[in-house]
């Protein structure tokens, strides 16, 4: 038990500092350019967001930096290849460099996972971790994840060979996502800026609400006067038809270089059972959308709106959970079933009687086009073979690391990773790749 607890401590230190170094690495980088011609290619929404950018740290030009709702637009419509090779060799080595460098804290907390493993008993901790989800086993996840390759492979390959054809050359990996988007617009005539002003992000939010009233019944009411970390933090209860309080949460959806990127869903008191009533629950929503640009509002994607539809869904399985054991509620399910909520609810990005509820444009207000809308959808499973590699090998290299590196016969675990990881990727990588 000593040794358990001693455990737990240093991996909470080693991952803690993990994080630290890709956020202090992230906000290292920033790209100044000065000359307009070479943003040829960016929509205009990411041309005025990098110049916005620039004049927050009285810089003249436009600024680019490692952040999503920069470096995405970067790397899928920017003409010049060049800018697009610095940024991605730059988001592809985060937490490499000397002072920052994250490989010998993955080392160690690889090491310092097996060994909590083993001392529990397990041969690994793919092991430890599965006992109580449905593959049980590290062996059987890892014979699942290989089945859905054998089957995806064929569609991977056709899907890329497709891309190469249509880009008329071999594509290096800050190339795929932007001849991607251009091949999407040959095949279904959708920009999915287009989409952009019929999602003005608090009305996509207060449509989220009106959805989920007409589901469950309940209802979702911002507050003022609550101490908040940052201005552009919102504050929400949410009530049952009885006006009962349920639980409220936070929601954060913009980036800052104080905070790390990715989306993801906080619990931060789980309510319990107290004599007659139920305390309730307390939550976090956060995000890295696209922030509000001059007088405009924050205008999203719809994969920015899906996101926001996906947090909520693991928010609300958080604050509508009224289980008697406080270590069982909320997300603490089984996890193959914790992302069942909020796939449910990006479901509703999708159906035309939702969108209606909350799409208009942010100054006619009109509703999506219904082109528009049937492009969107023809659109929806464009290159599906790619996305579904990308996740199998999150899988594979999570697998492998945990059940099967040795760094004594393997090596570099940067390296071993990158061997697990290419052969799900549309193109090669780098010598130096670093993002496992």
């Amino acid at each position: 038990k000593k040794r358990m607890a001693e455990l737990d401590v240093e991996l909470t230190k080693v991952t803690t500092k993990f994080s630290e170094n890709v956020l202090d690495s992230t906000n290292a980088f920033e790209l100044i350019i000065t000359d307009e011609a070479k943003l040829a290619g960016l929509p205009p929404s990411a041309i005025d967001a990098a110049r916005q950018s620039a004049e927050t740290k009285k810089a003249a030009g436009w600024r680019f930096t490692l952040q999503a709702p920069s470096y995405i637009p970067v790397l899928t419509y920017l003409d010049n290849a060049e800018i697009r090779e610095q940024m991605y060799r730059a988001f592809s080595t985060r937490a490499t460099e000397p002072e920052r460098d994250n490989r010998p804290l993955l080392e160690r907390i690889l090491e310092l996972r097996r060994e909590k493993a083993r001392l529990l008993g397990f041969p690994d901790f793919a092991d430890f971790v599965l006992q109580d989800r449905m593959a049980h086993k590290g062996e059987r996840a890892m014979k699942f994840l290989e089945e859905l390759k054998a089957k995806t492979d064929p569609f991977f390959a056709k899907e890329n060979s497709a891309l190469e054809a249509f880009a008329g050359r071999k594509l290096e990996p800050w190339d795929v996502a932007y001849w991607a988007e251009k091949q999407r617009r040959a095949l279904y005539d959708f920009d999915e800026e287009e989409l952009r002003p019929y999602f003005p992000a608090e009305r996509v939010v207060e449509g989220m609400f009106a959805i989920v009233e007409r589901l469950y019944g309940i209802k979702v009411k911002r507050q003022s006067g609550v101490p908040v970390w940052h201005p552009d933090v919102r504050y929400y209860e949410v009530h049952d038809r009885d006006d009962v309080l349920m639980g409220a949460f936070y929601a954060d959806w913009y980036p800052r270089e104080s905070k790390r990127d990715g989306a993801w869903m906080e619990a931060f008191i789980t309510g319990s059972f107290t004599e007659n009533r139920f305390e309730p629950h307390l939550g976090c929503i956060c995000g890295n959308l696209t922030p509000p640009i001059g007088d405009k509002p924050a205008l999203l994607t719809h994969r920015e709106v899906e996101t926001i539809f996906h947090e909520f869904g693991h928010l609300l399985h958080h604050v509508l959970s009224r289980v008697e054991v406080r270590s069982l509620a909320g997300t603490a399910v089984a996890w193959d079933f914790v992302e069942l909520p909020s796939q449910i609810m990006e479901n509703w990005c999708w159906e035309r009687e939702a969108l209606d509820l909350f799409a208009r444009h942010y100054e006619t207000g009109e509703a999506i086009p219904e082109d528009l809308f049937q492009k969107m959808v023809r659109a929806r499973t464009y290159r599906g073979a790619n996305g579904q590699m990308r996740q199998l090998g999150f899988g594979f290299v999570d697998l492998k690391l945990h059940r099967e590196y040795d760094p004594a016969r393997d090596g570099d675990v940067l390296s071993y990773a990158r061997g697990v990881l290419q052969p799900f990727a549309a193109a090669q990588f780098p010598e130096n790749y670093a993002m496992i």
